[in-house]
This record gives C-alpha cells, structure tokens and sequence, in this order.
C-alpha cells in the first residue's frame, strides 16, 4: 500500500478500449509495480500489395551492387561496420533508455493519479456526510454537483469522474459522468468488485484508450464506493490519462535515435578519415602489386611513412628490387642455355656427319668382317641414328625457345603424313609384337598443315603408344568435318596415373624411368609435339588410366588462322578426366601394321574389323 493513500488500494486487470469495452482476465497487486502495459489497437490489419517484379529486380540489383562495393574496399566494408554497430549500440542504448524513462513516468504518473484519487474520495465523502437530501431528486442533484466539482478539483490528467448508484435505492440513480466518451473504460470486473466492497478500499486497472488518430494512449480508471447519508452505497470511477507522460516519452525517444543517428554519421566519417590515411598507402602498394603480377617491373611505391605502413612500402620496393635482379639472372641463365644448346648443337653435327659417313661406309662392307665386328658395326650406325636425332630434337627445341620456329603450312591430304608415320614407326612395333591398327577414310581429307611436323608429332605419339602397349594392339583413327581434323592415337597397355598424367609434355619426363625404350626417345618428343600442334592453332589431349591404356588426340583447324572452339571439332573427350569422347570417326577400311601373326590372320582380323570403325 502507497504511504500516500488514505485507504488499501487494490488493482483490477488491465483493459483495452478503442470503441468498445474488453474485461480483463486476471487480478494483480495492490499498486501498478512498473510500467503500464502498452496499448493495443483492434481492428483488422490492411495488406499492401506485394512489390511487382519489374520492382523488386532493381532493388535487387542494387542491393547486388552495393554488396559489390562494399566487398571489393576495405575501406568501406570498415567504415559499414563501423557505422552498423555503432547503430546497434546507440539503438540498444536509447532503447533501455527509453523503456526506464516510461517506466519512471508511469510509474510516477500512476502514484500521483492514486494520491489525488484518495483526495477526491475524502472530499467526496466529505461532501456526502455534510448533506441533508430527502428524496430521490435531491439526491441526483448532489450526485451531479458531487460529480462536477470533483472534476473541477481534480488534477490535470483526470479525464471524467463517474458516480454509479449500485445498491439499495441508488441503483436507480442516473449514472452521472463528466465525460461519457470514457464511460466505457469502466469495466465489469471492475464495477463488481466496487460494488461489493465493504472495506472502502480503493481499486486501480490500467488502461489504454484511444483519443483523435491514437487508440493506444495509456491510462487508468480508480473506483471506490462512497457512503451516503442513509447508509447506502455508491460508486465512484474515475478515469486519468497518462497522455502527457507518454509524450515526454516520444519525444525523448527522438532526441535518443536522433543523437544515435547523428552519432554514427560522425563516427563513420571520423572512421572515414582515419582508415583513408591508412588504407590509400596500401591500396598504392596494391596497385603496384597489379602492376608488378602484369609483368611491369618497373612498378614502386613512394615511401612517405614511418610507420608500420612505411616498413611495407620498404620491404615492397626491396623485394620488387630482389624479383627484378633474380627474373634478370634466371633471364640470362635461360639464355646462355638456349644458346649453348644451340651453339653445340649446331657445333656437333659436322662431327656427327662425319661419323656418319664412316659408320655408313663400314655398314657397307659389313659382310667382310667377322660376326663381332660385323656387330660392332651395327651398333655404331644405331647409336650414331639416335644421336643425330637427340642433335635435331635439341635444334628444334632451342628454335622453339629463340620463337624463331615456324610452320610452312600448305593445303593437303592429311592422310599422307598419317602413312608416313605409320610406315616409319612399322618396324619398331614389329619387334615389340605390337599390331598398329589404322582406319583411314577412303576420300581425301584436306587441312593446311605442315606435313613434316604433322608427321613427326604422329611418329612421336606412335613411338610411345609402341613403347608402353604392352603387346596390345595401337589403334589410328580421323574424324574431320567443316572446321577441324583430329588424329587420334589410341593403346591400351599399362596407361598413366592420373597425378602423373599432366606431365607427360615436360622435357626429359618418363613415367616409368625403370622401363626401356626401343625407340630410344630423347624425352623432347612429346614436348615438341605439343608445341608443333601449337603452331597450327591447334592441341593435343590426352586422357588415360592404369591398366585401360592412353589415349591422344591431335586437332587441327582446317583453315589455317583460324582457332575453333573445342566443341567445333568432330570428335573430342567428353571431360576432364574420363576417356570417353563425344563425336565420330571417320568410317574406313582397317590396315593392320607393324606385327603381324600371319598374312591369313592379318586378313581375318580385317574383315572382323572393317565395320566397326565408324563410331567414337
């Protein structure tokens, strides 16, 4: 119970009014312990139409490429962040600020509409004790003067005062209100419990009510029962309005967000202009970087700082400096490589020549010599073909490496080069036991090729397709159509592993280093092979697996100049990894090369095979 109060209040439920009168549901203590609940409206709540998408697919690209903005610059992602959370906290902080401020208002407002509500119960009793009525009329006449005055006396939030005759021979009392637009506030709940009391307590219910455009202004509606002179009781309502004290509220809610706002705008710029002293001297120092990544090194950094940004434009331009001087030694390392290649190269082959000709001399008077020396002869001629070739492919790979290599391109059957390296590679497979299978269309099949190269980089891939067949047959195919022509060169012996795969065009590169060579390769043939498909506008692809074999193709525009698309090709590995393709061969007739069983299985194996050549 309040120390201000004449007499024990109690609180009745809250209620809620806009139009029409609700009752409350429970009963609490005896005085309001905080912040009047807030008001609710009724009615129904309007939907708006849903944003059309000629709408909302601008803001959503604007709200894309803000996003982008703001992910791209440090600067301004520091500065959002910085502004965010300073929202979040000036927000959080005048949010607890305001909810204390209404909680003490109302709380104050409330004990002083209790205080002044006892007030106008002893004066009212006061007044009651004093009269002298005699009838009916009388006594409506001292309700209503009873009423007025009290609402005259009454304190400025007091919005009417109700007497309501509720027993004996006032409850046909007219009710007299000084405002009946508030009269509805008054619940049921609430009358019973004046109605009924004997104890001259007196009984409190927050409510909210509603007033021009607002309908969720907190309030209060006290009652107490009065005694009248002949013994009979009446009740007394009165209703206050907290109005005033949820004005202060709002308006100091907009001091709050308002200051919050203007707070986080200084604090972003202040953010602002600190992190641009900061951020400009690492976004030149990232610009130099771009610079430097586009082959520009020449690129530095002014150094104006002494300070943590100062150390990184220094150790910037230093190690600028130290990958300047290193790309500058490896540079001439790399060329005095090229040229020592070169230059031996070149120095060599008149010696190489001139053995030639002496091993060429003794291979001719073999017969003369005895069997050892007759094999001494022989292997001074191989040895002595394996190292002009070694001399070549090191001439061509230093030629590559000079840029001066060139293609003498020239319209003709492709099918040609294709026999040629067949027919060369025929006698190795031969001694391998390895059957070279070739499907070879019965029209001619035109491109602007140089022949010379096309038919080494079919040699060189007939060569290993030899070495690592395993005995199982190497097969040859074409597919051709308007853009491009791709050879394809297919064995299925021990394959490569997938983590060794993309190293099969490096120089001096073997797979398997353990595993002889009858071919004698120098490890430079694949790697010129890519780099002669190259010079056409072309590539060579390659796709194995261990224990299924490996599987190249070389594809060549038509057209020379021009660079088709791999989807333009007539046939073309289906992805990455797999070695299934997309497209067709050419169809033909199979030549069986290289080892052969006997002319009668030769001739088998081609008409079991003659028709089954067409597809991929």
């Amino acid at each position: 119970m309040s120390s201000v109060c004449a007499k024990r209040s109690r609180t009745i439920p809250s209620i809620r009014i806009s139009s029409r009168r609700s009752a409350g549901s429970d009963t609490s203590s005896c005085l309001p312990p905080g912040p009047l609940p807030e008001a609710s409206t009724t009615g129904t709540t309007m939907m708006g139409n849903e944003p059309s998408s000629d709408k909302g697919i601008p803001l959503l690209r604007l709200w894309r490429r803000v996003r982008a903005a703001i992910r791209r610059s440090l600067q301004r992602r520091i500065i959002v962040v910085v502004v965010l959370m300073s929202l979040a906290i000036a927000f959080g902080f005048s949010v607890v600020s305001v909810f204390s401020v209404r909680s003490t208002l109302l709380k104050q407002a409330s004990e002083q509409s209790q205080r002044d509500f006892t007030e106008e119960v002893q004066r009212a009793q006061a007044n009651l004790d004093s009269s002298d009525v005699i009838n009916r009329i009388d006594y409506q006449r001292l309700i209503t003067d009873l009423a007025s005055t009290l609402q005259d006396e009454g304190s400025s939030n007091l919005l009417g005062v109700y007497i309501v005759g509720e027993s004996g021979e006032y409850d046909s009392v007219v009710p007299v209100s000084t405002d009946p637009e508030y009269m509805g506030l008054i619940s049921d709940a609430m009358r019973g419990e004046v109605s009924s009391d004997k104890a001259g307590d007196i009984f409190y219910q927050p409510v909210g009510y509603g007033r021009e455009n607002r309908s969720d202004l907190p309030g209060a509606i006290l009652g107490a029962s009065l005694t009248m002179p002949d013994g009979d009781d009446v009740s007394l309502f009165a209703a206050y309005s907290y109005e005033s004290q949820e004005r202060s509220v709002m308006s100091i809610q907009t001091t709050l967000l308002s200051c919050s706002l203007v707070l986080s705008v200084v604090i972003g710029l202040m953010t602002w202009r600190v992190l641009r002293g900061i951020i400009r001297p690492v976004e030149s120092v990232a610009v130099a970087a771009e610079y430097l990544s586009d082959g520009n090194r020449s690129a530095r950094v002014k150094v104006d700082r002494y300070d943590e940004i100062g150390v990184l434009q220094r150790s910037f331009n230093e190690m600028a400096d130290t990958l300047n001087t290193t790309i500058e030694e490896l540079e001439t390392i790399s060329s005095m490589q090229r040229r020592f290649v070169s230059d031996v190269s070149h120095e060599l082959r008149t010696p190489v020549t001139t053995i030639r000709m002496a091993s060429d001399l003794l291979e001719s008077r073999k017969g003369d010599f005895d069997p050892t020396t007759a094999r001494t002869v022989e292997l001074l001629g191989e040895q002595t073909t394996r190292f002009q070739d070694i001399l070549a492919d090191l001439l061509e790979i230093s030629r590559y490496d000079a840029g001066s290599a060139a293609a003498d391109l020239i319209a003709m059957d492709v099918r040609s080069p294709i026999n040629e390296a067949v027919r060369d590679v025929a006698e190795i497979a031969q001694a391998r036991q390895v059957p070279i299978d070739v499907t070879l269309p019965g029209r001619e099949v035109y491109a602007d090729i140089d022949a010379r190269r096309i038919e080494r980089i079919l040699r060189n891939l007939l060569g290993n397709a030899v070495d690592f067949a395993e005995g199982n047959p190497v097969e040859v195919r074409v597919g051709a159509n308007e853009t491009g022509v791709v050879v394809g060169v297919r064995d299925y012996g021990a394959g490569i592993s997938q983590e060794n795969l993309p190293h099969v065009f490096d120089r001096f590169w073997r797979a398997d280093v353990s595993r002889s060579r009858i071919t004698g390769g120098t490890g430079l043939g694949l790697s010129i092979s890519q780099q002669d498909a190259r010079l056409h506008h072309g590539g060579i692809d390659v796709r194995s697996a261990l224990g299924k074999g490996t599987w190249f193709l070389l594809s060549i525009p038509v057209k020379s100049g021009e660079r088709p698309r791999p989807e333009q090709y007539p046939v073309r590995f289906a992805d990455a990894t797999s070695m299934n393709v997309l497209g067709r061969f050419l169809p033909g007739d199979v030549r069986r090369e290289g080892w052969r069983k006997a002319e009668e299985d030769d001739a088998q194996g081609t008409a079991e095979s003659g028709g089954e050549r067409g597809d991929a």
